[in-house]
């Protein structure tokens, strides 16, 4: 299917793909105009495809976002289960889409010429898209041209936008999207036709437009055309000959203030410092810069944001500076060394240590960060997770070690990647007590069931999740206690649906605990239990009605 993507929103289509490669399309069925499939969610929603020649002509969703005219994230899941199926389909299609361009070829040879003049003529007076790329690419280019390119742009701006000029979340997709495609659909051809200078102006006409348009952004649509007018701007240069490259530096430098807003005069500076090397541009910078320490210098708030963030980034924008005008490294370093108290100033020089390959000096500094830093458990763990990447890339055994032991009982850990890089470096008896801290340390207590897993500890697991009461922990390892602990997993899983139909108050909650006497099936005399259960809750909850209907539809 072509361009199937392009029907939905960047984060619906996300979340399509994550359902998808999560298997929540759990049934997929051809039909004779498309697909039918189920796919898991909140509930369980029932999509229908429709496609004819490759091309999708309708789209389904029994959830609600979908019931109010919205692409969803479950056709996107579908749409991706449909694209990794069968390529025989896909082949199918291919092959019809060819024989229907065949005959449309055929066709096209029995009609007259100035008959088919005068249809195209109708077709192109309809499709103003179609009139469009067509006059970009046949028609003269001129002051014409332009106007009519700056025009279409216009009217993209009035059709998404409130009467205020806003651009909501439920507009910004499309409106970026046709911004898009007015850039994709001309420059080229402009290029093409050897018109880089138009192909620059209407660039510009496309970054002015988004760059001054107020607009919900949750989608990053100030990002996506940034980048692509950039990426413009690249292609045009390649082509322009001397004396257009000239003009492209004059117009970038006269509009990179105020010409946008200034979150978006970033992309024009960029350009001029990437593309051009503009060395005067870079000493007005690193002057402006200078300003804005000197006044967080003669600031009296020490403590305030202003001074906390701003200071630190400012050194490092500085710093940035003098890399780009490719000043000596001695004097680079000089310079951020009247800055050390901030801890971003020492990672940058970290950094730079380690790019030069002088791991002495990074170990060092990362040293002194660790004392530095001491109040701060989330740069300490920073600073000690690079010590041990260092030891381990330099074959420092020891430290490599050390630093392990140190970064585990003292940062703690979110996973075993740490302790399993220990074990491999201990000797069995050093492990086995090692371990054994691991198992009482409260800085460990979240992996504590995942390293009893893993060291196939089976009887200290399940007395871990017995005496916590997860239900959560229970689930994640039902299938390695279920196989050792039949009957107490079982009851445990008992006590939970007990107490929990107490406060269940919604479908969501009854369906789960219906999973759950579904699941307590597959145990000894389980089957029972469940029936019971069933029973119980038929007597003791009847008028919970959504209740009693899941119920019935599982089959109790």
């Amino acid at each position: 299917m072509q361009n199937w993507k392009e029907l939905f929103r960047p984060h619906i289509l996300e979340r399509g793909r994550n359902y998808y490669e999560e298997g929540a399309v759990v049934s997929l069925d051809r039909t004779d105009t498309g697909y039918h499939a189920e796919v898991e969610g909140t509930e369980d929603y029932e999509v229908s495809i429709e496609i004819q020649d490759d091309e999708i002509t309708d789209m389904y969703c029994s959830c609600p976002y979908a019931d109010s005219g919205n692409y969803c994230k479950h056709m996107a899941a579908v749409l991706y289960e449909i694209e990794g199926g069968p390529e025989d389909y896909f082949e199918e299609l291919a092959k019809r889409k060819n024989e229907r361009l065949q005959a449309i070829q055929d066709l096209i040879e029995q009609i007259p010429e100035e008959e088919l003049k005068k249809l195209m003529a109708s077709l192109i007076c309809q499709d103003e898209d179609l009139y469009n790329r067509l006059m970009t690419q046949y028609a003269p280019v001129g002051p014409a041209t332009l106007t009519r390119l700056k025009h279409q742009i216009d009217e993209i701006g009035w059709k998404y936008s409130d009467r205020s000029g806003f651009i909501d979340y439920r507009n910004a997709y499309e409106y970026v999207r046709d911004l898009g495609a007015v850039l994709y659909e001309n420059v080229p051809q402009l290029l093409k036709r050897n018109c880089p200078k138009e192909a620059f102006e209407l660039t510009n006409y496309v970054f002015h437009e988004i760059g001054n348009r107020e607009m919900d952004d949750s989608d990053g649509g100030y990002t996506y055309i940034g980048g692509l007018c950039y990426d413009n701007w690249k292609k045009i240069l390649m082509a322009a000959d001397e004396e257009q490259e000239k003009q492209m530096i004059r117009w970038l430098r006269e509009h990179r203030k105020n010409y946008v807003s200034e979150y978006m005069e970033d992309y024009l500076e960029d350009f001029l410092i990437t593309e051009f090397h503009d060395e005067g541009l870079l000493r007005e910078q690193i002057r402006e810069v200078d300003e804005k320490i000197e006044k967080l210098e003669q600031s009296e708030a020490k403590d305030s944001w202003n001074y906390q963030y701003l200071y630190p980034s400012c050194v490092l924008q500085r710093i940035s500076l003098m890399e780009r005008l490719e000043c000596p490294k001695e004097e680079i370093r000089r310079y951020r060394n009247n800055y050390r108290q901030f801890h971003e100033i020492r990672e940058a020089e970290v950094k730079d240590y380690l790019l030069s390959k002088e791991y002495d000096r990074a170990e060092a500094v990362l040293k002194e960060s660790k004392e530095l830093d001491k109040g701060s458990q989330g740069l300490v763990s920073k600073y000690s997770a690079k010590l041990i990447e260092i030891y381990d890339m330099t074959g420092q055994k020891e430290k490599y070690k050390s630093e392990l032991i140190w970064h585990i009982f003292e940062c703690g850990e979110y996973g075993l990647d740490n302790l399993l890089k220990l074990k491999a470096v201990c000797s069995p008896e050093e492990w086995q007590e090692l371990r054994g801290k691991m198992l009482v340390s409260e800085k460990l207590r979240t992996i504590r069931c995942e390293l009893l897993d893993h060291e196939e500890m089976y009887d200290r697991l399940m007395q871990e999740i017995r005496m916590s009461g997860s239900i959560n922990a229970l689930d994640r390892y039902e299938k390695v206690l279920k196989k050792r602990f039949p009957e107490e997993v079982r009851d445990m899983y008992v006590r939970y649906v007990q107490r929990a139909a107490e406060g269940a108050a919604q479908r969501k909650a009854y369906r789960d605990l219906i999973s759950y006497l579904k699941k307590l099936r597959r145990y000894p005399d389980g089957r029972e239990i469940a029936e019971k259960t069933a029973a119980v809750w038929k007597d003791t909850y009847k008028r919970r009605s959504a209740m009693m209907d899941e119920l019935r539809k599982a089959g109790f």
